[in-house]
């Protein structure tokens, strides 16, 4: 891609270059009217855009507030004779830049069925069937977690579990699939130097309640996370910084919407002394919440 090209927030003047984009890439595939490529949304939305050295606007987005958390990412439109050249991807990179420097947590689209390889390649969740666009353009829905969520779960833990600040547990990272945590080895270490067996069991634990709270802010939907049961296992002592870290895919978190507790069961591993296999039940939101 030329060094040249530059990512900006258009101009109101410009906007009129980001809908003939639009249009053109978009809508006028499906003989629509023109202004079908505008929402009501248009004056509150963070516009991206990328234009080459001459102005041109070769590739174009938009991005939305859902809440004070979560965002949505619209209308990404790139030249015909210049995707497949990173474009995407760079204005995609803006956008989520845009919203972390909002405040938001999440962000969610509709990816048509054909571009969602190109999402998940960059860290976005496939959640299942999205709307169909005309009649004859099945999307995707798909979601990603921005470090904002991350940082709220290690503030959530200090401001309600007395012991996991004591403990220093912070979430470390998560990637869509697999979700880390750190503390301190000093503040659960034992007479013998090694780590003591209810810290571990009281890392592993909440690293598996992490786990279930991000899929959570992922999916967007609400429900209190309690351990139903937990089995733990021993191999070897742990004589260093504790990290812990779960693998897991997508949670069928689906028995929410019907007002059914969710059952998810996590095998969570510590510092390879520690394994605790548990199964976390998801409760429906009471009334009111």
């Amino acid at each position: 891609m030329d060094p040249a090209m530059k990512i900006f927030a258009p101009s109101h003047q410009q906007l009129s270059q980001v809908f003939d984009l639009r249009y053109r890439v978009l809508r006028a595939p499906w003989d629509q009217p023109r202004g079908s490529e505008q929402d009501e949304l248009e004056g509150e939305a963070v516009h991206r855009a990328l234009s080459d050295q001459s102005g041109r606007i070769l590739a174009t987005g938009r991005l939305h507030p859902l809440s004070c958390r979560r965002g949505q990412i619209r209308f990404m439109a790139v030249e015909p004779e210049w995707q497949g050249r990173g474009l995407g991807g760079r204005l995609l990179h803006a956008l989520e830049q845009a919203a972390q420097a909002s405040g938001l947590e999440a962000i969610e689209l509709q990816a048509r069925e054909e571009q969602a390889p190109f999402y998940l390649a960059r860290g976005y969740r496939d959640l299942g069937q999205g709307h169909t666009l005309f009649g004859a353009v099945p999307h995707r829905r798909m979601a990603k977690l921005l470090p904002a969520a991350v940082t709220r779960l290690t503030d959530t833990w200090h401001a309600t579990i007395p012991l996991s600040e004591f403990m220093q547990v912070e979430a470390h990272g998560f990637d869509g699939h697999r979700f880390e945590t750190r503390a301190s080895f000093e503040r659960g270490r034992n007479l013998h130097g090694t780590l003591f067996a209810g810290a571990g069991y009281s890392q592993a634990t909440l690293t598996g309640w992490g786990r279930v709270w991000l899929e959570l802010q992922l999916q967007g939907v609400e429900g209190e996370i309690v351990l139903a049961r937990a089995e733990v296992n021993y191999s070897r002592p742990v004589r260093h910084s504790p990290h812990a870290w779960v693998e897991a895919g997508e949670l069928d978190l689906s028995p929410l919407s019907q007002g059914r507790n969710a059952k998810v069961p996590l095998t969570v591993q510590l510092a390879d002394g520690l394994t605790l296999e548990a199964l976390f039940a998801v409760l429906p939101p009471g009334p009111g919440a």
